[in-house]
């Protein structure tokens, strides 16, 4: 079996799954029993990465300010 990584606008998604899911041949991972499946150290993980991405996606937006790198830096040295 091949699998395929598609990015939709979210617009569209709802109708991109009704259509996915109709096609008998296609099998359509559940993200949420992946997340369920996750031991309790890979869901902290994973919900870590999850709101990494989620402050990168405000930064980007301009709704939540960055920090210099070199601050980070100093604040591990110390």
């Amino acid at each position: 079996m091949k699998q395929v990584t598609l990015n939709i606008p979210e617009s569209k998604f709802s109708f991109f799954m009704k259509l996915v899911r109709a096609l008998n041949f296609v099998e359509v991972a559940d993200s949420l029993q992946i997340e369920n499946d996750l031991s309790p150290a890979q869901k902290e993980t994973w919900q870590n990465v999850k709101t990494g991405f989620e402050e990168l996606k405000m930064v980007e937006q301009g709704k939540r300010k960055a920090r210099p790198i070199q601050d980070l830096i100093n604040e591990l040295e110390a």
